[in-house]
């Protein structure tokens, strides 16, 4: 139902879902876009709004269409503009239970209804940005009252449309008609949501790596007290604690070397210096022997195979 009863009923709302939101549940007042977990050129319909829809540029909300008149529904599913609207936006039932009175909207704080019963005899939003109170049953401003209006992706999101898991870099989810879909790429790829397809790890950049499967071993074979390397990047690790015997850390430490230092495979050991100028100095002199002449000198040549060598 999307009406409001009561304040207490908002505010009950608001701490449960704080506590028990779902992975694709989002704060229509939250300060991240939405188009950051979709590819360019995606289009949605708007959070909160049942007549508009926003197309994803640059990871950004960018305006899309706008319905009236005659169809003033936007269908997600379609793409254009409808006489009947979604099941996100549908009022039919919004009065039942509430009794006669005004009372919010869970989709968008600015909206509020007037109900006799169980009959819808009018509805409003409110101006300027403000935002439909339950206690004082009028327009105020967002400072003064608590916004709970929520969506959930799918909501929004036509169905088989992909976007990445905020949480971890090798999942995406697409959208059923019924419920959210998790997916996973092949092992060594994650989700690149600038294409909506799996690539190599090396082609993504990720904040929030997958944990490796075993990376403290398993009941047979516990990794303990141990370093081990996140398998991702250069510089990140795991620290595997000591649980005992034949139990493995489930949920290990992670942390970063600094930009000076990578992760090593040391058992005992974190970070390791980078050899920088070794490896500059292998790819130089790999480099200059593509190029020697075939009439070099015996000598020239000993000298030069050494040019691919790390120095002491």
């Amino acid at each position: 139902m999307r009406g409001l009863p009561s304040s207490l009923v908002l505010q009950a709302l608001l701490l449960a879902v704080m506590v028990h939101q779902s992975i694709q549940t989002r704060y229509l007042n939250a300060t991240d876009d939405i188009c950051r977990l979709f590819k360019d050129g995606t289009q949605l319909l708007k959070p909160g709004s049942c007549s508009e829809s926003i197309i994803c540029q640059n990871f950004e909300s960018t305006p899309g269409i706008t319905c009236s008149g005659s169809k003033p529904y936007y269908s997600k599913s379609k793409g254009s503009c409808q006489a009947s609207a979604d099941t996100y936006c549908d009022t039919s039932k919004i009065c039942k239970g509430s009794g006669t009175g005004y009372i919010g909207d869970t989709i968008n704080c600015a909206n509020w209804y007037y109900c006799d019963a169980d009959a819808l005899l009018g509805k409003g939003t409110c101006n300027l940005g403000m935002y439909f109170d339950q206690v004082s049953k009028s327009c105020v401003y967002s400072e003064d009252t608590v916004c709970a209006a929520k969506y959930e992706i799918c909501d929004v999101a036509p169905v088989g449309t992909p976007f990445r898991d905020d949480a971890n870099c090798h999942k995406y989810y697409t959208c059923s008609s019924k419920s959210l879909v998790k997916n996973t790429c092949e092992n060594g790829l994650y989700y690149n949501v600038a294409t909506g397809t799996c690539v190599r790890k090396k082609d993504v950049i990720c904040e929030n790596h997958p944990l490796p499967d075993e990376v403290c071993g398993n009941k047979k074979l516990a990794v303990r007290n141990k370093f081990v390397s996140d398998m991702a990047t250069c510089r990140g690790y795991y620290y595997c604690r000591d649980l005992g015997s034949g139990i493995p850390d489930t949920d290990p430490i992670y942390q970063q070397c600094d930009e000076n230092n990578s992760s090593t495979r040391s058992d005992r050991r974190a970070c390791r210096a980078r050899a920088r100028n070794a490896i500059t100095i292998d790819v130089m002199g790999a480099r200059m022997a593509s190029k020697w002449p075939k009439s070099m000198d015996a000598t020239t040549t000993s000298n030069a195979s050494m040019a691919g060598k790390r120095l002491p």
